[in-house]
């Protein structure tokens, strides 16, 4: 799932669970159960995905999109909003784990998947262009259900 989905995701749970010691796990857990759901997922396969322009331009908009998240909490300042940016940090984060493989990969030297990759890369069984639909749909409802608290 593209970054933004998550912290939006964990935006929803530091709004809505106000004790961190709860929220910011939520939150993480979160990030795996939007990975089981089908999402989008390049046509290209493997190594030559993570190389293209196209995936570089994308993780540009999802860091923006991310930011915007939190700047848009800070400005707005709903309940909880401290505890709802570092929720969306701890949603988007478990995809920061798998850096040393887009480095690696776009460097063109060898990377070996560990536990943790082959854990992560396999919970995602449906990553389609078609998960496109199911990404956007998880967009507008999290925009939907966060807009009362931010207006």
């Amino acid at each position: 799932m593209r970054a933004v989905n998550h912290a939006l995701t964990g935006a929803l749970i530091g709004l809505t669970v106000a004790e961190p010691a709860v929220a910011v796990p939520a939150a993480v857990v979160s990030h795996y159960i939007c990975d089981v759901i089908p999402h989008y997922g390049s046509s290209q396969k493997g190594d030559t995905s993570l190389r293209a322009s196209s995936f570089r331009s994308g993780l540009y908009i999802d860091a923006a999109l991310c930011l915007g998240i939190v700047v848009l909490l800070a400005v707005r300042q709903p309940s909880h909003w401290l505890l709802a940016a570092v929720c969306a940090f701890a949603a988007a984060a478990p995809d920061l784990l798998s850096a040393n493989r887009y480095f690696k990969v776009v460097a063109r030297k060898r990377w070996q998947p560990n536990l943790y990759s082959r854990f992560a890369t396999g919970i995602q069984w449906f990553e389609r262009p078609i998960g496109a639909v199911v990404e956007t749909a998880w967009l507008v409802a999290t925009i939907i259900i966060l807009w009362p608290f931010i207006r």
